[in-house]
């Protein structure tokens, strides 16, 4: 996040959303974790999908995990994000039992601008869930 010659209230702007982002990853992994470990209710499979969306500067990383029998359309997922103004570099998939973990590196078209991440992951939540 490139912060140098703005204001300091487009500083702390910036920083603000930095921290809730960072907040709601925190909270997803939270939560992927004790899916992962069986700690909630129900079956692994009830708890997917599972997602994820990290603004690394001038790139965003989405990680989904569901399993093999939920439907959902990838081109969906990719259109959103093409609306949100990133460009997908690579999107690749794994296959682990009855889960499917797919990977989506995305350029942001213009970084100077940012780009609401949280935004983008209720948008991308709403596809998948």
């Amino acid at each position: 996040m490139a912060l140098e010659g703005l204001p300091l209230r487009d500083m702390l702007k910036q920083a603000t959303k930095y921290v809730e982002e960072l907040k709601q990853n925190v909270e997803e992994l939270k939560r992927r974790k004790a899916a992962l470990k069986g700690d909630e209710g129900g079956s692994k499979e009830e708890r997917l999908p599972v997602l994820m969306v990290r603004n690394m500067g001038s790139t965003l990383e989405v990680n989904l995990s569901t399993g093999l029998d939920k439907e959902f359309k990838l081109h969906e997922v990719l259109s959103v994000l093409k609306e949100e103004e990133v460009e997908v570099v690579s999107a690749s998939y794994t296959t682990v039992g009855n889960q499917i973990f797919y990977t989506i590196h995305a350029q942001i078209l213009y970084s100077r601008i940012g780009i609401e991440t949280s935004r983008m992951h209720e948008r991308l939540k709403g596809l998948i869930h």
